[in-house]
């Protein structure tokens, strides 16, 4: 056998130790496997989080640019089963003023012009004062989410006041906002009702349309920001620890100082080991 020098001699010890460590990685399937791929699954891991965010908060705005919202025209009380936390059984709506007879009318009107659900009577409480209603807010916590307080003051003029709880409540991610869910379809029922009740039209038109304020991305949420460095050191993780085992293998057996004292070349050791 011919014996080689120079750049062709570092030819051939560069495919000896090439061939070599193929056979090692072949014999260590599992981790070769794992210093190969588990790049590409952390990598898609963060990937399938950050998807996972975007489909859980995508009926969220703020997330979206909006330019021209749509409008919510004359939204109608909800049930108060809706509601993300409640006791049953629950009421829709509690009411002040029952020693009027025409206040009892207004909400009597309220309950059956709930845009596309009339509401039974057995889901809405009067009571006489304000005093009461505290006092059975109290009594039943999380048991009705809003109430409407009426004072006649005249035969022009009655007056109201919405009693709800304003705390945003969040429930798996999602948050429920009392306003615009309950404290706005109370407000536009009670206003219809009272100028259907002072003018005499019992078909007065009434019509009450809400929009958002147009705005740009309100808040980004990414995960590459957030738990992407946690990731990137799990992906260089598995490669680091594999490849400083190899070298402690090779520093206690000495086996570069022994392929040394063979002819190997410095050179092509370090262009296998990068």
């Amino acid at each position: 056998m011919e014996l080689q020098r120079g750049f062709k001699l570092l030819l051939q010890q560069y495919k000896a130790l090439f061939t070599k460590n193929l056979l090692l990685a072949w014999r260590n399937k599992r981790a070769t496997f794992l210093q190969l791929f588990s790049s590409i699954f952390f990598i898609f891991l963060l990937f399938i989080i950050q998807k996972a965010i975007e489909a859980r908060f995508g009926s969220s705005t703020a997330f979206k640019s909006l330019r021209d919202p749509e409008p919510l025209i004359d939204p109608p009380i909800p049930p108060c089963e809706d509601k993300y936390y409640t006791k049953l059984p629950c009421f829709d709506f509690v009411w002040s003023g029952s020693d009027s007879a025409r206040i009892g009318s207004i909400v009597d009107q309220i309950r059956a012009n709930n845009p596309g659900r009339p509401i039974p009577s057995t889901k809405v409480k009067p009571f006489r004062t304000k005093g009461e209603v505290d006092a059975w807010f109290l009594a039943n916590p999380m048991s009705c989410p809003g109430a409407l307080h009426f004072v006649e003051r005249n035969a022009t003029v009655i007056s109201y006041g919405l009693q709800t709880n304003s705390t945003p409540i969040a429930k798996r991610g999602h948050y429920e906002d009392p306003t615009f869910k309950f404290a706005i379809p109370l407000q536009i029922a009670a206003e219809r009702e009272i100028a259907r009740s002072l003018v005499g039209d019992p078909s007065f038109s009434w019509i009450v349309s809400l929009k958002e304020f147009a705005h740009p991305v309100v808040e980004t949420y990414s995960s590459v920001g957030t738990a992407g460095p946690s990731f990137f050191l799990a992906i260089t993780m598995f490669g680091f620890v594999l490849q400083i085992s190899s070298l402690i293998v090779e520093k206690e057996l000495r086996l570069r100082q022994a392929m040394a004292m063979m002819g190997l070349y410095d050179t092509a050791y370090c262009l296998i080991s990068s």
